[in-house]
This record gives C-alpha cells, sequence and structure tokens, in this order.
C-alpha cells in the first residue's frame, strides 16, 4: 500500500490566479497545437477539439485528418491533409507529413477519433518514438498504443489525459497494482493515480466527477459538474492549451485549466449535454472577465 496521498483542493479560488492574469496576448506566445485524428466514419471530435482550445485561447490550433475526409473538409481553416489507410484513417505514410507539421508546433496531440487498426498503430509507435515535440495523448490514441503507451509515460514532456477507466489500463500495462476500497471513494481515486504517476515519468489529467492533476508529488483536485464529463472534447483542448502556455510550470497551468473548466457548471443549464458551440461561448466568456 503506497503512503496516503498528498493533495490540494481547489474550488472557489485558483490555486494560481496569475496564470489566469497573466495569460498570452499574442498568438506566437499562446501556443501551437498540431492535433492528429479523424477517420472516414467519425472526425466531429478533432474539429470540436479545434473549436474548445481556440476558445480557450490557444494561438494556433491545426487539425491534421486523413486526406479521404479532404473531399469533404477541403478549405476548413487550418486543416491539413497526410495519407490514409484503405479503411480511412491515418496512415503510416502519413509519418513524414505530420514530422514536417509538428516543427511549427509547440505541441502535438493524439488520439482525436484514431483508429486502432495496424496500420495506425504503427504510425503512432513510430510517431511517439521521433517526435521531438511535447506529446498530448488522450482518446484513442490510449488504446492503439496498448502497451506501447510505456513510450509516453517515459517522457517527461508529455501529458496524458484519461477517464479513471482509462488509467486503470495504463496501470495494467505499467504493472501498477491497483487497490479497490470499497466505499473509500476520492480518497481510493487518488491513492490509485498517485501510484500510477509515481511509475511514470509524463504528467496526468484525470476528469470525471472532479479533475485530478498529477504533474508532481502532491495532486491537485477541482470538483466538476459531472455533466461537463460528458464532453471530452473540453477536457482535451483546455487542458492540452495551458499545459501547452506553461511549460516552465506545468502542474500551475494544468490546474488553472482545472479551475476553469470547473467554472462553467453555471452555464450549461439543465441541457443533459452541453452544446460545443456553448461551452466554446462560456470559455470566451469566462477567460475575458475582469476578476476571477
Amino acid at each position: 500500500m503506497s503512503n496516503p496521498p498528498q493533495f490540494i483542493k481547489q474550488e472557489a479560488e485558483p490555486l494560481f490566479p496569475n496564470i489566469l492574469y497573466n495569460r498570452p496576448v499574442t498568438r506566437s506566445g499562446a501556443g501551437r497545437l498540431l492535433l492528429l485524428g479523424g477517420h472516414s466514419g467519425e472526425f466531429s471530435l478533432p474539429a470540436a477539439i479545434q473549436q474548445l482550445a481556440l476558445a480557450a485561447g490557444v494561438g494556433e490550433c491545426r487539425v491534421l485528418l486523413p486526406d479521404v475526409l479532404a473531399k469533404f473538409l477541403g478549405g476548413a481553416p487550418g486543416t491539413f491533409f497526410a495519407p490514409a489507410t484503405s479503411s480511412g484513417s491515418l496512415s503510416r505514410e502519413a509519418l513524414g507529413r505530420i514530422l514536417e507539421l509538428s516543427e511549427e508546433a509547440d505541441a502535438v496531440a493524439l488520439g482525436a477519433s484514431l483508429s486502432n487498426n495496424s496500420n495506425t498503430t504503427m504510425l503512432l509507435d513510430k510517431l511517439v518514438a521521433e517526435i521531438e515535440r511535447p506529446l498530448i495523448v488522450f482518446d484513442e490514441a490510449l488504446t492503439s498504443l496498448g502497451a506501447g503507451i510505456t513510450a509516453v509515460t517515459d517522457n517527461p514532456d508529455a501529458l496524458i489525459i484519461v477517464t479513471m477507466a482509462e488509467a486503470f489500463k495504463i496501470c495494467g500495462h505499467l504493472q501498477v497494482p491497483i487497490h479497490i476500497r470499497p466505499d473509500a471513494g476520492l480518497i481510493n481515486k487518488l491513492e490509485i493515480v498517485q501510484d500510477l504517476k509515481a511509475a511514470s515519468r509524463c504528467g496526468y489529467a484525470v476528469y470525471g466527477t472532479e479533475i485530478i492533476v498529477a504533474a508532481d508529488t502532491e495532486l491537485i483536485v477541482t470538483p466538476m459538474n459531472y455533466r461537463l464529463s460528458l464532453v471530452p472534447a473540453l477536457f482535451y483542448s483546455v487542458l492540452g492549451t495551458f499545459w501547452l502556455q506553461n511549460r516552465a510550470n506545468r502542474r500551475a497551468g494544468l490546474a488553472t485549466a482545472a479551475y476553469l473548466i470547473s467554472q462553467l457548471g453555471p452555464s450549461i443549464g439543465a441541457t443533459d449535454r452541453p452544446v460545443v458551440a456553448d461551452l466554446a461561448v462560456a470559455l470566451d466568456k469566462e477567460l475575458n472577465k475582469d476578476q476571477f
């Protein structure tokens, strides 16, 4: 059994207000994100992440999709294409194009509706081994990488954004024991995340009914409106944006992103599943308030 988890709870006020007050004011300073994903049957998630990342204040968000989608999305702002597999996902032949575009990015995000076919898996394996940019990994990239996720968990300049269920799978790949204690609630979650972080060099943001930031020895917990967890794009975009903008203090950046997301609860009203466009407007309003 690990030591009791050390954590700080962030709720009424941000732990790092200066991150909000001193956000980058230039496009170059706000960071450039390259997002990989999509396949012939699904490209809404990359579009949602792009929209929400821009609303969260990223300077630029380019999306790289398989070229089978060019007939639908050709000409869309910030959208690029690379070779596709016969099933319509990014192929291993896309590696050169990805590395080329990554030279103009401050971070590369993997996982937005990627397929887990063998060709795309080979692409991701080579990419995480060769890329020289900070990595943000989530969603289907976790499944596609499988045991190869260790190339990410061993990377100190990488962020993994997951649900608790996805964190359990990574624990399995890293051979981190999981101790489920009935009725232990949040503390049990924190114990598991703490053990996972201890076995990794990357940072983690675990989202659900709260966001748990694990980028140091002391965890940060931010309570969340549960309905926001139904929009994973919100977490991928906002956490990714603040993480890439705060390279000198990743923990503070992630905690601030978690606080910002937590403030969107009142804006979603009674709807069961918030709409991406409404969340983008809410993000913009929250970031442009005079005071936090």
